[in-house]
């Protein structure tokens, strides 16, 4: 399922963003009623192109994250801290010969910002029980530039406050959440023995699912 965002949040957004390279848009999704949300950084190049979340090779990881978790992507809600494709133009050599392309990157805190109201309305409208945030980027954007991926992951904050935007800046939310931070999906690729970290933090938080809905 779509949610179906503001329209002047998305053109709001779109329009502070127009001089960045940036592409596609994704909405998020799911089931909007969702007791879990899981929170990414940003589409990469085949979410771009099929406005779809996770789908590329991270989205195969983070499948077998909902297999652990006793999950599927129709009983949770996915979605993202920046909703367009962040990219640059970089050498490639797929053959031998060095080719342009676009290359994934970090968004910044500028792109990470005007996209921020549309993140706060989906948390807004979803309610859900936990927040997993997916790798720092997403863990920033919700707890702070202090907060760090590798202190905080696999441990369970209840009853924590989220950033939110108000007009030029962030503050802090009148309701409070249940966030967890999960290594991102993507991580593997780079350093394949955090997937012993990563099935240890998803033993938790299977554990914390089971016992909020017993």
């Amino acid at each position: 399922m779509l949610m179906e965002l503001p329209r002047e949040l998305v053109e709001r957004c779109q329009s502070s963003l127009r001089d960045h390279q940036l592409e596609g848009f994704l909405t998020g999704a799911g089931n909007e009623k969702a007791d879990v949300m899981f929170i990414g950084e940003a589409p990469g190049e085949q979410e771009a192109k099929k406005s779809q979340p996770f789908i590329g090779r991270s989205g195969k990881i983070l499948d077998t994250y909902l297999e652990v978790l006793g999950l599927d992507r129709r009983n949770v809600y996915m979605t993202s801290v920046v909703r367009s494709r962040p990219y640059r133009w970089g050498e490639r050599r797929p053959k031998g010969e060095p080719v342009m392309r676009k290359i994934n990157r970090k968004p910044t805190e500028k792109e990470i910002f005007a996209h921020a109201p549309l993140l706060d309305y989906q948390i807004n409208v979803i309610q859900p029980r936990m927040i997993v945030c997916l790798g720092g980027v997403a863990l920033k954007r919700l707890l702070g530039k202090k907060a760090k991926i590798s202190a905080m992951h696999g441990v369970p904050i209840h009853d924590s406050w989220v950033q939110q935007c108000a007009k030029d800046a962030y503050h802090w939310s009148v309701e409070t959440y249940t966030l967890m931070a999960l290594y991102h999906p993507a991580a593997v690729f780079y350093n394949p023995s955090l997937r012993t970290v990563i099935d240890n933090d998803l033993q938790i938080l299977k554990e914390f699912i089971r016992k909020d809905h017993t």
